[in-house]
């Protein structure tokens, strides 16, 4: 019986990399081409019920394309290292909240 219950989840891509003494990996080129991901690209990695799901994390530019109307400040824009800045700690506040 615990086969049918995964049976609707249908596995696309399934592929496996090593991890290096530092802690890092390649992602095979299936999976980068999959994902439109090119060199110097920044990934997100998002874990949810013991699982780790990868995607193109949004680059600055769309992200205040984003959040530009929701921003009512007097004086020059905010710079794409303080929005990155405020990115990063937006990530780390919601992996601190899940126990990651």
């Amino acid at each position: 019986m615990a086969g049918k219950e995964n049976s609707h989840i249908r596995k696309e891509h399934m592929s496996q990399s090593t991890l290096t003494s530092k802690g890092q990996t390649t992602i095979p080129r299936e999976i980068r081409k999959l994902l439109g991901l090119k060199e110097n690209d920044r990934i997100l990695y998002e874990v949810e019920d013991g699982k780790v799901t990868i995607k193109p994390a949004p680059a600055v530019h769309e992200l205040y394309a984003i959040f530009k109307p929701r921003i009512r400040r007097k004086g020059p824009p905010p710079t794409k290292a303080q929005m990155r800045a405020a990115v990063e700690r937006e990530i780390v506040r919601r992996w601190k909240k899940k126990g990651v």
